[in-house]
């Protein structure tokens, strides 16, 4: 929780500070915020190469105590590369940290379905308390405001680390039989370039499907303030609706993504869903001024269940198909995929959209239906796994 709020802190402020403290320009400023995203999709894979090594401990403990530095050291440096090196180094960080996080929920004993909801659901009412605490430090806008602000998201980070260090993690992936069977032995290639696939295919489904986040952070207000006559005071309204429903009912729908089948059916109907919400965005400029707040409101309402549907299927599918030694792999996958959206979905979307307004969403909606097809290939039934095991048992 209280890295969630220092983190949701950070994010929602740090923009402003550097166009309106630092005294950046636009573009230097979305260059720097664009290097973190860069860092943070690039240090998915090497941490989870990491956690499945055995080292998920001490790297999650390092990035949580380098991420706690390098926060309040943006407002310390006052020379542009330097403060680009620091947002990377941050950035990769603060990624690597994450993947680690999901990787303890996820390989833990219990349902680690189950106790990745629940992680998101307090992360969001971080989030949410991180942004009420930004209105504060806007409200501010000093150097000293934004300097004692982020010494105190770092110190979320190093409670994390605290954790890391007093949980194991990973450390089970080295304490195999010294001689396994020779099926088992036979089995560990295939399986090995099977999970490899499956992280491929679960990281490229991941990237398109998250583009609810790109719809609600960046579609949907550019979409109300260009092409309808809603005021744009409704966007807070929309947004809180969005997180009054995540809140209240991620945890209930992740109960469908128990199992690999239950959560690939989550990921498909998220697809369904976001696509309705698309449907829903691109026709509301030619509704009447009366009916476009409700159109914007059945728009979130799908948004929301599509996000809903898609984290589900997303971490039932990340924690049902790892087998022993795999979490890394799979968390970072998704990881990788959401990153990826972050990073490119705003620019790529918008200027689909705004550029071709019909076809645009046309084709918007033909890449969710492409990751609701590579989803497809996550099926359990696809896998060598359980045939090998399926052998096993006759």
């Amino acid at each position: 929780m209280l890295l969630s709020v220092g983190k949701g802190l950070f994010l929602a402020t740090v923009m402003v500070y550097l166009l309106q403290v630092a005294g950046l320009s636009a573009l230097t400023a979305t260059t720097a915020m664009s290097v973190w995203g860069a860092a943070s999709v690039a240090a998915t894979i090497p941490a989870g190469m990491l956690i499945d090594r055995g080292k998920g401990g001490w790297l999650g403990a390092v990035c949580s105590v380098c991420t706690a530095v390098l926060l309040p050291a943006t407002v310390q440096v006052h020379t542009t590369w330097m403060l680009m090196l620091v947002l990377c180094v941050a950035g990769a960080c603060d990624s690597a940290g994450n993947v680690t996080r999901r990787a303890l929920f996820a390989s833990g004993s219990g349902d680690g379905v189950s106790a990745l909801a629940w992680a998101r659901t307090v992360s969001n009412v971080g989030f949410a308390l991180g942004g009420l605490f930004s209105v504060w430090l806007l409200s501010v806008n000093s150097q000293a405001g934004y300097q004692f602000s982020y010494l105190l998201a770092g110190g979320g980070y190093l409670v994390m680390a605290v954790c890391f260090v007093t949980t194991s993690l990973g450390a089970g992936a080295r304490n195999q039989a010294d001689d396994p069977e020779p099926a088992a032995a036979e089995a560990t290639a295939p399986q090995r370039s099977d999970s490899v696939r499956r992280g491929i295919t679960l990281a490229a489904a991941t990237a398109i499907l998250t583009v609810h986040a790109t719809l609600l952070s960046t579609i949907m207000p550019l979409w109300v303030t260009q092409h309808t006559s809603v005021p744009v005071a409704v966007l807070g309204w929309l947004v809180m609706l969005n997180t009054l429903i995540t809140v209240v009912g991620q945890i209930p729908v992740s109960k469908h993504a128990v199992t690999a089948e239950g959560a690939l059916r989550c990921l498909k109907r998220s697809a369904v869903w976001t696509s309705a919400c698309c449907v829903l965005l691109g026709t509301v400029s030619f509704t009447s001024s009366g009916w476009q707040v409700g159109v914007l409101v059945a728009a979130v309402i799908a948004l929301t269940l599509g996000e809903l549907f898609e984290a589900a299927g997303e971490w039932g599918l990340s924690a049902t198909l790892a087998s022993h030694g795999e979490h890394g792999l799979f968390q970072s996958a998704c990881a990788f995929g959401e990153s990826t959206q972050s990073a490119v979905g705003p620019l790529l979307v918008a200027s689909m959209v705004t550029a071709f307004p019909t076809i645009g969403w046309l084709f918007l909606i033909s890449m969710i239906g492409g990751g609701r097809f590579l989803a497809g290939f996550l099926s359990p039934a696809r896998s060598p796994k359980r045939a090998l095991a399926a052998a096993g048992a006759e």
